[in-house]
C-alpha cells in the first residue's frame, strides 16, 4: 500500500495556523477548492517503514523480568523492567533476549526442537496454516524452528490463558510447545541469527524487513485449532465503546512511588492492579507484582502487610480477579491490545477524514472508524471487515452507501471476492498512513468516537474552518461545530 495524494492537486500543507486560527492552504493547479475535493485520491507515497516503538507494542512484555542470552552462555533472568537498550542489542545481534506473555497476546510462537523441517510443515498444514498466516524462522540450535502468527479468537484477541488453554493441547499432542506464557519467558523474534525460511522471504536481513512481513500475514483464529474445545460465539459488544475507562496515572504514581498516606492500602493496591491491567500485565503477574510493591513499597503505612502477610495476598487477589474479570466480560481490552485491535489515527487524519467526506458528520463517522481500524493491518493488501462491524460504523441501511461513496471517490476498494451479503468483506483502503508513533491518543488509549477525537484534537472555531473548508456553509458548520462541542 503507498500514500495518498491528489492527481494534479497537490493538497500541501492542508492547513497552516498562527496560533489562533487554521488557514486552509491550496495549490491546485487553478482549481478550486471545491473542484480539487471531487478528485479522486490515488496512492503515491510509499509506506513508512515499521519503527522500534511498535515492535515493542507488539512483542515486548517489558514487566515483571526478562532474560538475556550472552553467546556460549545459558539463559540468566534479570528481576527488572525491560528497557530499549536490551531490545536493540538483540535485533542487532548482539545477544538474545527474551519476554513473558502479555495477558492479551498480539502473536504467539509454536517453538519446535529438535525436528526436520518436514514435521513443521505438518503441523502447519494440519492447523490450516501457510505463508499468509503465518511466518517461519530458524531459531538458534540445529532442527529448532519459530512458526509465528497473530492469533485471535472468533475475531477478538484472546486472553493468555484462552490462548494456552486451546493451543496447549494440541502443541502437547505433537510433542512441541506455545508461547507466549505466564511464567517463562520466550526469545524476542527477529534476531539476526533467526532466519525466515519461507519462499521469498529467504532475503530478509534486517528487523525491520521482518516486522513488515509478520505485518502482513492474516489473523489466525484459535477457534479453528484440532482438539480445542468449543466455545461460545459471543457477538461483539458494542456498547463498549460507550465505557469511559477511569485515568490509570494515579496507579502508576503509586507503582513508582509507593503509598502516599494511613489508611490507603486497599484503594491503592486497587489503583496499582488497575494499572497493571492496562499495562496488559497476565494475571497472576500483576498479583504478585502488587503483592511485591505493597511489601516492599508500603513506607510505613501499613501494619497490616507486616503483621497479616498472607491476608493481604488473599486480598489482592480477589481485587485482581475482580479487575480482570469485569473488563473481560465487557470486551474491554488493555491499551495496547486496545489499539492494535481497534486501531488508532493521526491529527492529520481527521482532518482529510472531513475532507474526503465532503463535510458530511455521518460519512465522516464512517470513515474515521474505517481508517482507524486499518492502521494496524495497513501493510496487508485486502482486510476482512465483518458485516456487523460496518453496520457499527454507520447503520444497516447506510453503510452500502458510503463504501459505494468512498470507492467511488477512490479511498475504499472492495475486492473482486466481496459478495453482498456475505459476512465478511475484503476491503483495501487507499490512504496516506503516518507512522504508529503519531498516533493521538488519550491516556494511553485510542479515542473510539470521532466526535470525541475532534474536541480533542481541534478547537471549535479550527473545527468550524475545516468544515467551511470541505464546503460546509457558514450556518451548517456553525450548527454543527456546536451540536458537537456543546450538546
Amino acid at each position: 500500500m503507498g500514500g495518498l495524494a491528489f492527481h494534479s492537486c497537490a493538497l500541501v500543507g492542508l492547513f497552516v495556523t498562527d496560533g489562533r486560527t487554521l488557514r486552509p492552504i491550496f495549490r491546485t493547479s487553478g482549481r478550486s477548492p471545491a473542484q480539487a475535493r471531487r478528485i479522486k485520491v490515488d496512492h503515491g507515497e510509499p509506506m513508512q517503514p515499521p519503527t522500534l516503538e511498535e515492535f515493542c507494542r507488539t512483542f515486548v512484555q517489558r514487566h515483571p523480568r526478562y532474560a538475556v542470552k550472552m553467546p556460549g552462555h545459558p539463559w540468566t533472568t534479570k528481576n527488572k523492567a525491560l528497557s530499549d537498550n536490551p531490545i536493540k542489542a538483540h535485533l542487532a545481534g548482539k545477544y538474545a533476549v527474551a519476554t513473558l506473555g502479555r495477558w492479551y497476546p498480539t502473536y504467539g510462537i509454536i517453538d519446535v526442537d529438535s525436528k526436520d523441517l518436514g514435521f513443521v510443515n505438518d503441523t502447519r498444514s494440519i492447523l490450516g496454516l501457510d505463508e499468509s498466516s503465518s511466518m517461519l524462522c530458524s531459531s538458534e540450535s540445529k532442527d529448532s524452528y519459530h512458526l509465528i502468527i497473530r492469533p485471535l479468537f472468533n475475531n477478538v484477541p484472546p486472553t493468555l490463558n484462552l490462548f494456552q488453554s486451546i493451543m496447549g493441547p494440541f502443541c502437547r499432542t505433537r510433542g512441541i510447545e506455545i508461547y507466549p506464557q505466564v511464567n517463562r519467558c520466550i526469545r524476542l523474534p527477529f534476531g539476526l541469527i533467526q532466519h525466515c525460511l519461507d519462499e521469498g522471504r529467504e532475503h530478509l536481513v534486517t528487523w525491520q524487513e521482518k516486522l513488515y512481513w509478520f505485518n502482513k500475514l492474516d489473523d489466525f483464529d484459535i477457534s479453528t485449532t484440532p482438539r480445542s474445545q468449543m466455545r461460545l460465539n459471543l457477538p461483539e459488544d458494542t456498547h463498549k465503546h460507550n465505557i469511559i475507562l477511569p485515568p490509570a496515572e494515579q496507579g502508576k504514581l503509586l507503582f513508582r512511588n509507593g503509598l502516599q498516606r494511613p489508611s490507603s492500602r486497599y484503594e491503592s493496591q486497587y489503583l496499582v492492579l488497575y494499572y497493571l491491567w492496562r499495562r496488559n500485565m497476565p494475571l497472576d503477574e500483576a498479583i504478585q507484582a502488587t503483592c511485591t510493591w505493597i511489601r516492599k513499597c508500603h513506607n510505613g503505612y501499613s501494619k497490616d502487610i507486616r503483621t497479616y502477610p498472607r491476608r493481604v495476598y488473599e486480598e489482592i487477589k480477589r481485587q485482581a480477579l475482580h479487575i480482570y474479570t469485569k473488563y473481560d466480560n465487557t470486551g474491554m481490552l488493555p491499551d495496547d491490545a486496545h489499539n492494535n485491535h481497534e486501531g488508532y489515527l493521526t491529527r492529520p487524519d481527521m482532518q482529510e477524514i472531513i475532507m474526503y467526506s465532503d463535510g458530511s458528520i455521518p460519512r465522516a463517522k464512517f470513515l474515521f472508524q474505517a481508517v482507524r481500524y486499518f492502521y494496524p493491518r495497513r501493510y496487508r493488501q485486502t482486510v476482512n471487515v465483518h458485516r456487523d462491524k460496518l453496520v457499527s460504523w454507520s447503520g444497516t441501511r447506510t453503510y452500502q452507501d458510503y463504501l459505494a461513496y468512498f470507492e467511488e471517490k477512490g479511498i475504499m476498494k472492495r475486492s473482486n471476492h466481496y459478495l453482498v451479503g456475505e459476512f465478511s468483506k475484503p476491503l483495501s483502503l487507499n490512504w496516506k498512513y503516518r507512522t504508529s508513533d503519531e498516533a493521538v491518543l488519550y491516556d494511553g488509549r485510542s479515542v473510539d468516537r470521532f466526535d470525541h477525537a475532534l474536541k480533542i484534537l481541534f478547537r471549535p472555531e479550527d473545527a468550524r474552518v475545516i468544515l467551511r473548508t470541505a464546503g460546509v456553509s457558514n450556518q451548517a458548520a456553525y450548527i454543527t461545530v456546536k451540536r458537537i462541542y456543546d450538546p
